[in-house]
């Protein structure tokens, strides 16, 4: 039987705040979320958060969050992944990885994207153009939110 929870895809900063004692705010709502809300959905990440994760320079943290990743569902990036990726590059100023988690998130049917990164990924100023582009390929919209927008 198909999993019919809603498809959420988590960028790098959501299980990277889960650990993240310097924003302790951040964490302890990632961990109330982590254990609480994102039961109701299926979780997502890629080979992308994977790399990210494991470059953690702290090796006890770098194995804590693997852990905390490694049941869920992997998708790795492909060339449509890289393809709508550069369409985001080309209207968008932001980070080659942060365009390439949300295309995935886009290729991989993700009805959400989770992130904290306000700056490049929950920006009112990119969900738009973000939607535009991915009609443009033939890809449905993608909703955008921080933890804190998250419903459930």
């Amino acid at each position: 039987m198909a999993n019919s929870l809603p498809r959420l895809y988590l960028d790098t900063s959501v299980p990277s705040a889960y650990y993240n004692d310097r924003q302790r705010d951040r964490q302890l709502f990632t961990q109330q979320i982590w254990h609480g809300k994102l039961s109701n959905y299926h979780l997502v990440i890629s080979n992308i958060t994977v790399k990210e994760l494991g470059a953690t320079k702290n090796l006890k943290r770098r194995k804590k969050l693997q852990r905390l990743v490694q049941r869920l569902d992997t998708c790795i990036a492909n060339s449509a992944c890289a393809a709508l990726s550069h369409e985001y590059l080309n209207i968008l100023a932001m980070p080659k990885y942060d365009a390439l988690h949300i295309a995935i998130a886009t290729v991989f049917n993700c009805e959400i994207l989770l992130s904290w990164n306000f700056t490049h990924i929950v920006n009112d100023n990119h969900k738009q153009k973000i939607n535009d582009l991915n009609l443009l390929n033939g890809y449905q919209p993608i909703t955008i939110l921080s933890p804190h927008e998250l419903r459930g």
